[in-house]
């Protein structure tokens, strides 16, 4: 039983290692771009910071970020990971995320409840703060 436990934690450890989160699942046309490349994702796939996500009409996503927090996004979203700092070890926290254009929904993880202040969800008009554990934003 202890080396199950042993083989999950490594296996979870190393899955995030130097990423911001995974894609958990996708359906249809999606893009991650990453500098100046187009990388096409698989389950699995790992994000890392000032990657964008890119859906297309039938495309859509889910995410898991490192401190447990989720992301949906829907058809013709444009998704950007502008900056990711989660490391409650050293007691440092800047997450700060974009929804350009599309629909998501987005459930907090361990962030909400150890730095709710730290954490920034921008739209084009605005900011949306954490103040419970769940929003949905649509941007047109």
């Amino acid at each position: 039983m202890i080396k199950i436990i042993i083989y999950l934690f490594l296996s979870i450890t190393i899955l995030f290692a130097k990423s911001v989160g995974i894609i958990k699942n996708f359906k249809g046309d999606v893009k991650i771009k990453r500098d100046s490349y187009l990388l096409l994702p698989t389950k699995g796939f790992k994000l890392k910071e000032k990657d964008l996500i890119i859906t297309s009409d039938n495309g859509v996503v889910g995410i898991v970020f490192k401190d447990g927090s989720r992301l949906s996004l829907g058809p013709n979203s444009i998704f950007s990971l502008k900056k990711y700092l989660f490391s409650p070890k050293n007691n440092k926290f800047n997450i700060d995320l974009k929804l350009n254009k599309g629909k998501a929904v987005f459930s907090s993880g361990k962030i909400g409840k150890l730095s709710p202040k730290s954490f920034k969800f921008e739209v084009p008009q605005g900011t949306v703060a954490i103040r419970g554990t769940k929003f949905a934003v649509e941007v047109n």
